[in-house]
């Protein structure tokens, strides 16, 4: 006789497997780096990059990538170990690779967005991203993350190097009570409290709502869209305040974080990012990008969580909190055109970015 947790799992497998597929961003057509294992890469770049060959050279630093260690020449894409200067490094190295056209059009850097850290799955660079002057984010100063608290002894080595001055943390004090993140060395990191409250999304509440039945997927999409239109019309000081920290280079490099690294801070780094120019289109890319680094989480939770409520909550039930959604987004920038008319109006009216503070944020934040 086969044990009855048998059956019930194999349940919970074939519902999560039945239900709604991810929603996964579309690319852009722009250089990038793709990890294939522990220790190789590819890099690669549209054929609008350059006409012929590419030189690709790499360092730990993106300031030093154009003069690191040259790994080929290739044409369109090129797969790589992960090297430095000094040979071989493990899947436990990021590095900044430029990319140099021999035909002498203009070099451009690429990392990979992620880092590789264990207990931060959604914790990643917003370097990179070109804006519609042609100007690009500078790599290694703007993080976005889920939780810190997960962080393995391992992860807060890594970051040392990164040197992150500022932590600014979107989550409630009761949550950051229960779950406070670690120091980050090695300074430590100055800490930011700036709690943005989501009616309807505490993280307690909703584990109960799970186990008991009591969710619905229409009921939290609205209350998501409702919780992306309160972060412009009851959390602007919140926004202001992030805005004139990361102006200021003291505090760079800076990392910002809520719980799952999705909606809080995932609009605080559209703002940012629309704030330096960068289009729309992109933003949106980037925004979704948590649907990609979280998979294994959601497929964990999908996957168990008929389990933990005895098939009261199904797995279609839970899509809409777990992802990230372009109409949530969507919601908070109609919202923003809808009472200030433009971003420009928000970002001089309630969030006080005067011209000379926005220079500073693009000196500091583009190449």
């Amino acid at each position: 006789m086969r044990h009855p947790g048998f059956s019930l799992a194999v349940l919970a497998i074939g519902a999560a497997c039945a239900t709604t597929p991810i929603l996964h961003p579309v690319l852009t057509e722009r250089p990038r780096v793709e990890r294939l294992d522990a220790v190789t890469v590819r890099v690669s770049w549209p054929a609008s990059f350059a006409e012929g060959p590419v030189s690709v050279r790499a360092s730990t630093s993106p300031q030093t990538s154009h003069t690191g260690a040259l790994l080929g020449t290739g044409i369109g894409q090129l797969t790589l170990r992960s090297r430095t200067p000094d040979g071989p490094v493990s899947d436990r190295q990021r590095l900044y690779y430029a990319l140099l056209p021999e035909s002498g059009g203009p070099a451009t850097i690429v990392a990979e967005r992620q880092l590789p850290l264990q207990g931060a799955d959604n914790f990643r660079d917003l370097g990179g991203y070109a804006t519609s002057d042609g100007r690009h984010v500078r790599w290694g100063l703007l993080y976005r993350s889920n939780a810190l608290s997960g962080l393995t002894d391992r992860d807060l080595a890594y970051l040392s190097r990164e040197r992150i001055r500022l932590v600014c943390d979107f989550r409630t004090e009761s949550v950051r009570r229960a779950d406070p993140d670690p120091p980050l060395p090695p300074i430590p990191a100055e800490k930011l409290d700036l709690p943005v409250a989501q009616q309807g999304v505490n993280p307690r509440r909703i584990r109960e709502r799970i186990r008991t039945g009591g969710i619905s997927a229409l009921g939290i999409e609205n209350t998501l869209l409702r919780a992306y239109r309160n972060f412009v019309i009851e959390d602007s000081d919140r926004w202001a305040t992030l805005l004139a920290r990361i102006s200021e280079t003291d505090n760079l490099p800076t990392v910002m974080h809520c719980t799952a690294g999705k909606d809080r801070t995932g609009f605080a780094s559209a703002l940012i990012l629309l704030t330096l120019g960068v289009p729309e289109e992109t933003v949106f890319e980037d925004y979704l990008l948590t649907n990609d680094y979280r998979q294994k989480y959601f497929a964990f939770v999908l996957r168990w969580a008929p389990l933990y409520s005895l098939f009261r909550t199904q797995p279609d039930d839970l899509l809409p909190l777990l992802e990230a959604r372009p109409e949530y987004l969507a919601a908070s920038l109609s919202t923003i055109r809808e009472r200030y008319g433009s971003l420009d109006a928000y970002l001089a009216g309630p969030l006080g970015v005067t011209p000379e503070r926005r220079a500073a944020l693009e000196r500091n934040l583009l190449r």
